[in-house]
């Protein structure tokens, strides 16, 4: 099959990168896999620089579990320049499975299983995304502007033609969240490393601060609930701020609550339809609530603490990849904004990152990859299988219905950020969904796995949950 290559095209109209056909052909890699031997082949793989076999843990079943480190170029342009090690969690079930892999955007420090690995008994890698965690240069070698989407991408491209030297099965990404775009750019990018691509709940933003995400929870939002949690904020910033005041003084000190009501009230709404959603609109309080009622509320939902964490550096590199190339969510509405008083509210994530690095250059937003990639998917994009959950805020940066038949986009019903999974479609679209995600896979689903693969979603969602709550306490 003639490979498709993607040439990029700056036209009068805009930047659009289309695929364009070539003569040239991507050589064949040979796998060769032996079950008695996979430590000792794992660590003979190219770039792999250590392999160390690794307990399973309660979330992976029937599988072989190893950490693997593998080097990777600071700048994949120049790989003879600056490198660093990536952290890779590998998962083998036998050298004729397919395999998943996915970079999950943030650092990663587990072994489980997803949705996929389970229903189609899947070998997997879950990779530690460049910059965060394990996988950092050693300071000198520390880049800022090797913090692209293309880099990203090449990462992804290294890891998966060294492991065909393993695993000659099909080939599928996957991801959620940031790694679900994460995945969607690596197709992008480099279509030939795979047999399709599986993103979840997958935001491709437009600018720095894409208000389109507001515009989508006016318009999906329309329950009830929605305007109950939005009254909500309302309140604990006019007639309930003197007691929400008086409970934060009372948690973190005299003169906190000021600044603390505005942080736990500016972005409930979002983080209520992010990680909670329709089953928790029962304890949204209304006008009759008692005030206890009222702060365990916001207690609850804002994830009140006192203190953010996360490490300095992994942090402000997340931050400069949303600011630089892939955007982010407009999270404060207008029903709110006019009543928050506290600067710290307010502040931007380009205030925050300019005061946290002010000697690192901040070049301005380049949304060109983003939207060619956005274009790509729609129109030319075969094997790609987007699902998204109705009532989460990130599908305000969903990505397009594909045009090609072989790729497809599906939402899950009332589903927030977490829980959109194939599981969830309904039956139509559920049984549509397993027949793309099979032609992939080269496979038939195990449908006998079909709990066992909800139960790995909500671990799935937790552990992402968790991640992104530790390095993103507070975002614009």
């Amino acid at each position: 099959m003639r490979r498709l290559a993607l040439i990029a095209v700056l036209a009068a109209c805009g930047d659009n990168l289309e695929p364009t056909e070539t003569e040239t052909e991507p050589t064949p890699i040979e796998a060769t896999c032996s079950e008695a031997e996979v430590p000792q082949l794992l660590a003979k793989l190219p770039n792999v620089s250590q392999v160390v076999s690794g307990q399973c843990g309660d979330f992976v079943v029937g599988a072989k579990c190893f950490e693997v480190m593998i080097n990777q170029p600071v700048d994949h342009k120049n790989p003879s320049g600056p490198t660093f090690k990536q952290q890779l969690f590998v998962m083998h079930r036998g050298c004729d499975r397919p395999t998943v892999i996915a970079d999950w955007g943030y650092s990663w420090e587990y072994f489980y299983d997803d949705e996929l690995a389970t229903l189609f008994g899947a070998n997997a890698i879950w990779v530690e995304h460049r910059f965060q965690g394990e996988s950092v240069p050693i300071g000198v070698d520390w880049d800022w502007k090797q913090l692209t989407i293309e880099n990203g991408a090449g990462d992804l491209h290294r890891v998966v033609e060294s492991f065909k030297h393993l695993w000659g099965a099909n080939w599928v990404s996957t991801g959620a969240s940031k790694g679900g775009i994460t995945a969607t750019y690596h197709s992008y990018f480099y279509p030939d490393d795979l047999n399709g691509t599986v993103p979840y709940v997958a935001p491709a933003s437009r600018s720095r601060l894409d208000v389109a995400y507001q515009y989508y929870l006016d318009s999906v939002m329309t329950t009830p609930c929605a305007q109950r949690v939005r009254d909500s904020q309302v309140a604990a910033l006019t007639s309930r701020r003197a007691m929400m005041i008086a409970r934060i003084d009372a948690n973190v000190g005299v003169g906190a609550g000021e600044i603390y009501i505005d942080l736990m009230t500016a972005h409930l709404d979002w983080a209520f339809w992010q990680y909670y959603g329709v089953d928790y609109c029962t304890r949204v309080p209304g006008p009759t609530a008692t005030d206890d009622q009222f702060w365990n509320f916001f207690a609850e939902m804002s994830g009140f603490s006192g203190a953010a964490t996360g490490e300095e550096m992994s942090d402000g590199a997340l931050v400069y990849e949303w600011m630089t190339e892939q955007g982010f969510a407009l999270q404060i509405g207008e029903h709110v904004r006019p009543l928050l008083k506290s600067e710290y509210a307010l502040a931007t994530m380009e205030d925050n990152f300019r005061a946290q690095f002010p000697e690192v250059p901040l070049p301005t937003f380049d949304g060109s990859v983003t939207r060619a990639a956005r274009r790509w998917a729609e129109l030319y994009a075969d094997n790609v299988l987007l699902i998204y959950g109705q009532y989460d805020p990130w599908s305000g940066g969903a990505l397009a219905v594909p045009k090609q038949p072989t790729s497809a986009r599906y939402f899950v019903p009332e589903a927030t950020h977490g829980g959109a999974a194939i599981a969830g479609l309904v039956l139509a679209d559920r049984t549509a969904a397993l027949e793309h995600a099979a032609r992939m896979f080269g496979v038939a689903p195990m449908l006998q796995n079909m709990q066992r693969a909800i139960e790995a979603t909500k671990r799935r969602d937790a552990i992402l949950s968790r991640i992104e709550q530790r390095h993103v306490m507070r975002l614009p």
